[in-house]
């Protein structure tokens, strides 16, 4: 089949789109077995030429595109079967690449138990770049990989321009989808944590994957964006550069937001919460303060009212001060946000952390278990800071509610702080 391929697709006065369509799938499926095998049989192959031929017929397939005819049905069909070979090559490239991160996250490892090798740096763990032997490949295989996500983009573009009348042929979720995993796989494979270049290569890759989805109103891939954004941010932190970590972070919670905003489910929001925690602390860390006050507080108006009532539900029957220990994201927020509020010298107001939180199903003596739990976390910043207005403001909301006949043993608890 490619030989005959070969004489229509590199002769330019005979090109066309269906046969250079055709002739790169081929090329691609090539690509995939030899990739595919050479994981399961745990053997190193040079695939080089396969990748380099494979590249010829995507710059063939993009340069042919501008030619096709309207509704030309053998076009459209070539698109739909080179969009499925390139999500296929791209599965496989990422197993490909997780394969010799692997390789190589071992080495390191063997590197930092030797006490006669010199100790990988905590870059190197968070986004290793020596592959070894597979070195050879991986720049080839991103080659591909770009020029597979320009004939998606374009595919994309010829469905909405010369193809609407044959829209029912594509699966537009699936093309989408696999258009912004490529993406996300190639700005993966291009983040080197020590090298700054290569942030803002990934980020701009993954911008390009939220015009798209944009563009084609397609909201679940906001979430695999924002996953993308918030490891490169973890790999950051890891090595312990807060202030880079911040935009990637602060990404990775916007995209988020915007799926919590379209799938309204708890654990997306539970999620967000943690992240928001996340940007915070590096805020904190970076001493932008203000910033860290203000993810904080997003992050508690994120908190799930199923959280929040498993916290009540536990605090009816046990004291707070028991179950603050519980990793409850709640609790961290809260915590989080006092502490920071108290030590910005920038701060013009305090304000308290439950009342960014979401109490609106809860009757008033639910509501007090929240307010106690605050009240504990004042408790412990009182310890270093002089901060009795704010823990008398909480007892007196308490007290109102948990009166001597209804509630005498929590009414006991904090009726002692009161002046007399």
């Amino acid at each position: 089949m490619i030989q005959p391929l070969d004489e229509v697709i590199f002769d330019k006065d005979k090109q066309n789109y269906y046969c250079a369509a055709y002739a790169t799938m081929s090329k691609l499926s090539v690509a995939s077995l030899q990739m595919d095998k050479m994981v399961d049989d745990d053997t190193f192959v040079d695939i080089i030429k396969t990748l380099e031929e494979a590249e010829t017929y995507l710059k063939i397939s993009l340069s042919t595109s501008n030619a096709v005819q309207s509704q030309d049905q053998y076009a459209a069909q070539a698109l739909v079967d080179l969009c499925k070979s390139i999500d296929s090559f791209r599965q496989n490239a990422r197993k490909v690449y997780e394969f010799a991160l692997e390789k190589a996250l071992q080495e390191l490892k063997t590197a930092a138990e030797d006490p006669f090798r010199t100790p990988p740096r905590a870059g190197e763990f968070a986004t290793p770049n020596n592959f070894g032997k597979w070195n050879t490949i991986i720049p080839q295989l991103k080659k591909v990989l770009q020029l597979c996500i320009e004939c998606t983009s374009d595919g994309i573009r010829m469905i909405k321009s010369k193809f609407d009348t044959l829209r029912q042929k594509f699966q537009m979720d699936k093309i989408i989808t696999a258009f912004v995993e490529s993406i996300v796989l190639l700005a993966r494979m291009q983040f080197k944590v020590e090298e700054t270049q290569t942030h803002y290569q990934a980020f701009e890759l993954l911008r390009k994957a939220e015009d798209q989805c944009i563009n084609m109103k397609f909201s679940s891939g906001y979430k695999l964006i924002s996953g993308s954004y918030y490891s490169m941010g973890v790999s950051m932190i890891k090595a312990d550069m807060y202030f880079n970590a911040i935009l990637p972070i602060r990404k990775s919670c916007v995209l988020l937001e915007k799926c919590v905003k379209s799938d309204i489910n708890d654990q997306n929001k539970l999620e967000l919460c943690k992240r928001y925690e996340i940007l915070g602390t590096c805020c904190v860390k970076d001493r932008n303060y203000k910033d860290a006050i203000v993810a904080y507080k997003l992050g508690l108006r994120q908190v799930p009212t199923s959280e929040i009532r498993a916290f009540v539900k536990q605090g009816e029957t046990t004291a707070v001060s028991a179950i603050m220990g519980n990793d409850c994201i709640m609790r961290k927020l809260m915590d989080r946000f006092l502490r920071i509020s108290v030590i910005d010298p920038e701060q013009d107001s305090i304000t308290f952390a439950s009342e960014h939180l979401n109490l609106s199903d809860f009757n008033p003596a639910q509501q007090c278990i929240v307010y106690e739990c605050e009240l504990k976390i004042w408790n412990v910043i009182a310890l270093k800071i002089k901060l009795s207005r704010f823990q008398l403001f909480i007892i007196e909301k308490l007290l109102e509610v948990y009166k001597p006949d209804e509630y005498p043993i929590r009414r006991a608890r904090y009726v002692s702080y009161m002046p007399h």
